[in-house]
């Protein structure tokens, strides 16, 4: 298991979504600290909103670090900006 499936597994049992994959913000911040913690690279983070029948997309809550993987502040910033909104945020790590 990678570093970033450990990660995930340790917080899926906050995760929602089919595959609880999809973390709210407060989570989220802690996987970013915890990515950082590790060394684990953040290729892009997504936000979405989740009801029972639904999984949204927004489009305006996307977040693409592929050119800084480990700009973990610039991924803390992003979580923020969405504080306040009903979002659950989804990680793309550098394998």
């Amino acid at each position: 298991m990678s570093a970033a499936d450990a990660i995930v597994a340790e917080f899926r049992a906050f995760g929602a979504g089919l595959r609880r994959d999809k973390f709210c913000a407060r989570s989220a911040l802690d996987i970013v600290d915890r990515c950082e913690t590790n060394g684990v690279g953040i290729l892009g983070i997504e936000g979405f909103y989740l009801t029972d029948t639904t999984t949204t997309p927004q489009l305006d809550h996307i977040l693409d670090l592929s050119t800084g993987v480990k700009a973990y502040d610039t991924a803390r910033q992003f979580l923020r900006h969405g504080e306040g909104l009903p979002l659950f945020y989804e990680f793309t790590f550098q394998d």
